[in-house]
């Protein structure tokens, strides 16, 4: 099956990703596994994570077992929640209660148990097929506020183009960005700091080459 979406899969064991891997492929899912090295800090870990480019991340929940590192699967939850707040993840694990003493949000905790190998007596595909579902939907979730964000700065840097915006529009444009900015905190911000200014929304065709080059790259940036 084609590929359509990339899920990040933080787990020290290296066969538990590759089962992972395994098992998703046949729904369209591609699992991206991480390097763990001996003492690494959660840092190097985010640093993978941020550059894989990902729809969603599960983060197994014990993570210290092998002694490689000294933080657990909550650790990279706050990380990702501090930086990335609405992005789609999961704590997946097979000890829930251990992972519910440490983590906030109980909705966000899946048991392995649910997705089993095909060849293992309790496999259960309509319980599988739901949990892929579950990620999907997800995903699709946060990539729609996103594009809802993006294409309503767009509309507002077009309209400012071609008519110039009222100061509701101005404050609009302003507080859609610091919201774009506020859902992804690793990256720079979508639209440059001199075209959201109060003086260059006065008069935007000063900048108008400038607006035009991020609006295409903003339409491709939808498309993918």
């Amino acid at each position: 099956m084609e590929t359509k979406y990339k899920i990040g899969y933080i787990d020290e064991d290296d066969k538990q990703v590759k089962k992972y891997r395994k098992r998703f492929r046949d729904f369209g899912i591609d699992i991206i596994g991480y390097e763990f090295q001996q003492g690494m800090s959660i840092e190097g870990l985010m640093e993978q994570v941020y550059q894989s480019e990902i729809d969603l991340l599960m983060i197994d929940y014990k993570l210290d077992e092998s002694n490689k590192v000294q933080f657990n699967g909550e650790e990279v939850e706050k990380e990702i929640y501090n930086n990335k707040p609405l992005f789609p993840h999961i704590i997946f694990t097979n000890k829930r209660e251990d992972a519910e003493d440490f983590v906030d949000d109980w909705k966000i905790i899946f048991n392995k148990a649910e997705i089993t190998n095909k060849h293992e007596e309790d496999y259960d595909e309509d319980r599988t097929k739901h949990f892929i579902k579950t990620l999907i939907k997800s995903i699709e979730q946060y990539k729609k506020r996103i594009e809802s964000r993006k294409n309503s700065i767009a509309e507002l840097l077009i309209k400012g183009e071609k008519e110039g915006l009222n100061s509701s529009e101005q404050d609009s444009l302003i507080s859609l960005q610091r919201e774009l900015g506020d859902l992804d905190k690793t990256k720079k911000k979508e639209v440059p700091e001199k075209l959201i200014s109060f003086e260059k929304l006065d008069d935007l065709s000063k900048t108008r080459k400038e607006a035009e080059a991020f609006l295409r790259s903003l339409i491709q940036k939808n498309k993918k």
